[in-house]
């Protein structure tokens, strides 16, 4: 218990050492050439603190793993968890700093990024969430200074202090730091704003995170009862913008501010199909397998873009060009085209792989222009070549939705696929075609998965190798048992005596 204690206590000081030389370094030494001589001496004092640190660390760890807590009583164990958890608190003092310097010394710019938290996510792989709550905890707690060079006091300096003692976590820092930034606003009364931040602090300390953040919603209505002034519709207007730009690896960068309505009408939209979708197959033994949505939330965002898109582009009154309705001209190459490699290119310079070629071509109403060697226009390829409207009933009979295994997505949500792509000279009938939703369309048809029509006229799918090594068929388990009841039900209906 005693050898714990000291290592504690070793990692401590240490940690404090390193504090002293990230807050109180002056922010412009590793910029300014005349302080060589002192960015040396700087830099090998923190790398000594951080090496202490890091030695202390490494041996807590070993002796935790030695079982050097199975000798100690509950109430020391339970001693040392609570000093453990004060160092760890300290530790976003050290983060501060280190923001604060890479600020003066504009790293971000240096490392080619827009904003401190795009740096942080770069350089240290955060999420873009954990980086701007790192961002905004060093505003509000870390060490400022002045125009004039002048160290001054953090924002929220009584917090800063508790934080600096270990006395809070980083996730109530981050609770308090949110509640006070709502009482910036102007138009409140600066006594106001004071003993709530005054209040905060004091709680910080004793109500656990679920109770302080309940505490400051009260405060936070107590200091502003009104509330901030809902920014009125021609102010939205006046700020309203979006910004669509093509980068040089052909890839669109978007971003802009949205309207409250135009972004409640967005999110009503895109939320829903930015679930995780699962899918399921079954193997030889009769045993469901699962798939799982390995998309991150950001990437499930941009399909269910898409998939919105889609949606639009089928519909039948879109936007028209020219009184024609809008259509995408693409033009590739004939051996690229047979060959399904190089590069094809829209009207407005876009260039798509062939695989996204033949993706878009499958439900957009594309005009593909071939030409030869020499660059020369071939053939303009045709246009009607979606499944007309009795052939999609059909379809929507036969597939009810999704036809991938495990999908249950409805018809109203799929696309129309050619089995053999259509540009490739793949028939528009039903023997060729099937119910996809978009995502399956996109993802699990570009990792190795097939399709076929089986001999009872339904879909059926072929997983790769790599999740089954026999590649047994799969058919949607919706799609076989309505078929195989209708089946019955036929069957019952011909042993039925009609009545007379």
């Amino acid at each position: 218990m005693m050898r714990i204690f000291l290592i504690l206590l070793k990692k401590q000081l240490a940690l404090e050492h390193i504090f002293e030389y990230s807050t109180t370094m002056p922010l412009g030494d590793y910029n300014t050439a005349e302080h060589g001589n002192a960015e040396h001496t700087k830099r090998s004092q923190l790398d000594a603190a951080l090496d202490s640190f890091d030695a202390a660390l490494a041996d807590l760890i070993t002796t935790v793993e030695s079982g050097s807590l199975d000798q100690c009583e509950a109430d020391e164990k339970v001693a040392v968890w609570k000093r453990f958890e004060t160092i760890r608190n300290k530790l976003p003092v050290v983060d501060h700093g280190l923001i604060a310097a890479a600020e003066a010394a504009d790293l971000p710019r240096a490392y080619c990024s827009s904003t401190m938290a795009q740096f942080l996510v770069r350089v240290l792989q955060l999420s873009h969430t954990e980086a701007a709550a790192r961002v905004r905890a060093a505003a509000a707690l870390g060490p400022r200074t002045s125009m004039l060079g002048e160290r001054l006091e953090p924002l929220l300096s009584g917090l800063a202090a508790l934080q600096r003692g270990g006395v809070v976590s980083a996730e109530k820092a981050q609770i308090v730091e949110r509640a006070m930034h709502k009482l910036t606003r102007p138009g409140l009364h600066s006594e106001d704003v004071a003993t709530a931040e005054q209040l905060l602090t004091e709680h910080a300390a004793l109500l656990g995170p679920a109770d302080l953040k309940n505490f400051a919603h009260a405060v936070v209505n107590a200091a502003d009862p009104d509330g901030p002034e809902p920014i009125d519709d021609q102010q939205q207007q006046d700020r309203r913008y979006l910004e669509l730009k093509q980068r040089r690896d052909g890839m669109w960068h978007l971003q802009g501010r949205l309207s409250a309505a135009l972004g409640a009408q967005l999110n009503a939209i895109l939320d829903p199909l930015t679930k995780p979708r699962t899918s399921a197959i079954e193997d030889t033994d009769g045993k469901i397998i699962q798939l799982p949505d390995e998309r991150p939330r950001v990437q499930r965002l941009h399909d269910a873009l898409d998939e919105a898109c889609g949606r639009l582009l089928k519909a039948a009154d879109q936007p028209s060009v020219g009184g024609v309705p809008a259509s995408v001209v693409v033009t590739i190459g004939l051996d690229d085209l047979l060959a399904k490699a190089g590069l094809a290119e829209t009207a407005d310079g876009t260039q798509l792989t062939s695989d996204q070629f033949m993706r878009v071509a499958d439900e957009a109403e594309i005009w593909p222009t071939i030409i030869n060697r020499r660059g020369i226009p071939l053939a303009l390829g045709r246009t009607q070549r979606l499944a007309s409207k009795g052939q999609t009933m059909a379809l929507i009979a036969r597939d009810l939705g999704c036809s991938f295994p495990g999908c249950t997505h409805p018809s109203a949500w799929c696309d129309r696929h050619h089995i053999i792509d259509w540009i490739l000279g793949g028939p528009t009938d039903l023997n060729n075609l099937t119910l996809l939703c978009r995502y399956h369309h996109t993802h699990f048809l570009q990792k190795g998965w097939t399709c076929r029509i089986n001999t009872d006229g339904l879909p059926e799918w072929i997983p790769p190798r790599w999740i089954d090594q026999d590649q047994q068929p799969q058919i949607n388990a919706r799609i076989r048992r309505i078929h195989t009841q209708r089946q019955l039900d036929q069957s019952n209906r011909r042993r039925t005596p009609a009545a007379a």
